[in-house]
């Protein structure tokens, strides 16, 4: 068998880590190694609540891994990456579960088809009421060329990281993650596109993302922060896009913006986003509400 690294970054999250923790223990894959990065503040009270939740687990395929300092998902991720022993690297948030068979699934299809990367699709989950609430199914399919890959990427996102595999070598060579302020799983997705990988999707949903209460980056100040970056990172990519496509891409960021400032109370500056994106392009404004509007009303 060939090991799989998994990295779990975790920050502030002592509550939800056992519940990641153990979705991978539960693979039915098991040449595996977790390696959990406590990114906590050192004497922090989130850092000495992780230390209590790790000292539960006992199996020897687990590492548990503590920053000196705060660096951020990305930077955290990178420790993974630079720790892994795996040939293959996977991924798991420390609110996120995987199903059991997550690792076999994606591994036996690297494997067959010799690729470097590979994505699957996703389904978010209230983590109160354990209602699903949405699934992304990726606008993909096996055999697109490079510029096909990166035209879908601009226009829909090829995400999240809990759906990626890669090989580790491959992964390493590109160096990893872009250290921003979020959105960084859409910058790593650019950059292993730019290096023209053997690329996989599979149509599979096997992870559980969770929506649950308390402040998630996905809808945070630092959310906010990392989407205008995005933003003016896909301009610069407008060249291969058409007029109608550009509309799309613009609609989409100020969809998301109007869906932050809504998560954050901000309902005046989420109103202005929400006429922003319909009246760039009605049509894709109602595209995507139809994709957002169950974790809108979550």
């Amino acid at each position: 068998m060939n090991m799989i690294t998994v990295i779990t970054p975790t920050y502030n999250r002592a509550e939800y880590l056992g519940n990641a923790i153990d979705s991978v223990l539960a693979q039915t894959y098991s040449d595996f190694e977790l390696i959990v990065v406590d990114d906590n503040k050192p004497e922090s009270e989130a850092r000495k609540a992780t230390e209590e939740v790790m000292k539960k687990y006992h199996d020897p395929r687990i590492r548990y891994l503590q920053n000196p300092k705060n660096v951020g998902g990305a930077g955290s991720r990178n420790v993974g990456i630079s720790e892994a022993r795996g040939e293959y690297i996977a991924f798991l948030d420390d609110d996120d579960m995987y199903l059991p068979d997550r690792l076999e699934a994606q591994f036996k299809k690297m494997v067959e088809n010799d690729w470097d990367v590979s994505v699957m699709d996703g389904a978010t989950y209230n983590y109160v009421t354990g209602e699903k609430v949405a699934e992304r199914h990726q606008h993909l399919r096996n055999g697109m060329t490079k510029d096909e890959l990166i035209r879908s990427h601009l226009l829909y996102h090829i995400s999240g990281t809990n759906t990626f595999m890669y090989r580790a070598k491959f992964l390493q060579e590109i160096g990893g993650f872009i250290d921003v302020p979020s959105c960084q799983e859409y910058m790593l997705m650019q950059k292993t596109l730019d290096a023209n990988p053997k690329f996989g999707y599979i149509p599979e949903i096997h992870i559980k993302n969770f929506m649950h209460p308390g402040e998630q980056i996905s809808t945070g100040p630092k959310k906010l922060k990392g989407q205008y970056a995005l933003y003016e990172s896909k301009r610069q990519h407008f060249d291969l896009l058409s007029k109608s496509e550009q509309r799309q891409v613009t609609c989409r960021h100020h969809g998301v913006l109007f869906f932050v400032h809504f998560k954050m109370h901000h309902y005046r500056k989420a109103l202005v986003e929400a006429m922003k994106c319909f009246f760039t392009s009605p049509v894709h404004a109602w595209q995507w509400f139809m994709e957002y509007r169950r974790k809108i009303s979550a």
